[in-house]
């Protein structure tokens, strides 16, 4: 076997068990007068594999059993040879859910195998390579945009949580493989007050970070001018409506915490519902009032709770309780509680921590990574 095509030579690497089928293969790319054709022939998906990670090829035909198909074996191993070279599906049954199942999963084309001939394999196997020659050059600028994204994101983090007495703060920011829009914050106020922010900016790569951007250094600017949560609130809405001509919206907790009394005075623009924990009792902080950037006359209702001796108060972004699973499950408030039983003695950023964890390792498997996940967490100390 050779280790590679002549200059101007396709190689074509073909799955197939079947000797004739495979010969009809080979026989139909002899019959191509432009461009030329080397043809070699696996027998199995996981031999394409190990030859491919070893050797590149220009395209693979994956032959597809009715078998593989309905079982959907077949179709596992797309993804993996997707990533090297274009694959165009052979398939015996001439079935539309089969062969959108197949795109789906990576393949650059389904032809059904008792429909060939020789210019249609042949224009198959050249569209196919120009279009994963373009997803490579969209990729490449997609992960530029990314890692610029995600350093926006990791700069506008706070370094270090202010010191509050009788409290412990932490908090953890895992970013998704598609970098969005989530941020914390957490500020010293006047008064012996600490404000903290939670908030998921719609949007995923550089345009989520720029609104997360915008949104927090507003946020910073103002929070130490606004009396209330609902002042800054407000603030922030007429702020972020300045420019409306991308449909993006931000979802926001707000909160004022006094750390001589433990009261905690929030404002839940369009957030999912904190959970709040006092030994054996539970509460939720649900949403007060819309997002922010959507109306310019919205209003929200400003609520206050107390985080007693040994309470916690866990708030998250969306990230954490959509985190999917491979059989459409969701990690879900009964997750975040079944972490904080585990780790009842866990400090606050321990406690982050273990949930952005347990909420990563139960969507291992599924094939999207999810979005970004982030979690707050104030543990009121014993006296």
């Amino acid at each position: 076997m050779s280790t590679q095509a002549p200059s101007g030579v396709v190689r074509v690497l073909l799955v197939e068990n079947d000797p004739a089928g495979a010969g009809r293969v080979r026989a139909l790319l002899q019959e191509a007068r432009r461009p030329s054709f080397t043809v070699e022939v696996v027998p199995a998906a996981s031999d394409a594999v190990a030859e491919t990670d070893t050797r590149p090829c220009d395209a693979v035909l994956l032959g597809l059993s009715p078998e593989a198909a309905r079982s959907g074996e077949g179709f596992a191993v797309i993804r993996h040879l997707d990533k090297t070279a274009p694959v165009v599906v052979l398939g015996d049954l001439d079935d539309d859910e089969v062969a959108v199942k197949a795109v789906k999963r990576g393949a650059q084309d389904y032809l059904v195998k008792d429909h060939l001939i020789p210019e249609l394999l042949v224009r198959s196997i050249r569209y196919a390579r120009e279009r994963h020659r373009l997803l490579a050059e969209q990729n490449r600028r997609l992960d530029y945009e990314l890692k610029i994204a995600a350093f926006v994101q990791q700069s506008f983090l706070p370094g270090a949580m202010p010191a509050a007495p009788r409290h412990d703060i932490g908090a953890y920011l895992h970013a998704s493989g598609q970098v969005g829009g989530d941020f914390y914050d957490c500020l010293e106020l006047p008064d012996d007050r600490v404000a903290l922010a939670v908030g998921d900016a719609s949007g995923k790569g550089i345009p989520g970070a720029i609104l997360m951007a915008e949104t927090q250094g507003i946020l910073r600017a103002e929070a130490s001018t606004c009396a209330t949560p609902i002042e800054l609130v407000q603030t922030l809405n007429r702020a972020l409506l300045h420019d409306k001509s991308q449909d993006r919206f931000v979802t926001l907790f707000y909160g004022v915490l006094t750390l001589s009394t433990g009261e905690f005075t929030f404002v839940n623009a369009g957030h999912p519902k904190a959970l709040l924990l006092d030994g054996d009792a539970e509460s939720a902080l649900v949403s007060t009032g819309p997002p922010l950037r959507l109306f310019a006359e919205a209003a929200w209702e400003a609520q206050t709770v107390t985080i007693a001796d040994g309470g916690r108060l866990v708030i998250y972004s969306d990230g954490v309780t959509e985190a999917q699973n491979e059989d459409d499950g969701f990690f879900d408030l009964d997750g975040i509680r079944t972490v904080m039983a585990e780790h009842r003695h866990a400090s606050a950023p321990e406690l982050a921590r273990h949930i952005c964890h347990a909420a990563e390792r139960f969507e291992r498997g599924n094939p999207d990574p999810g979005d970004d996940k982030t979690v707050v967490v104030i543990r009121s100390l014993d006296p």
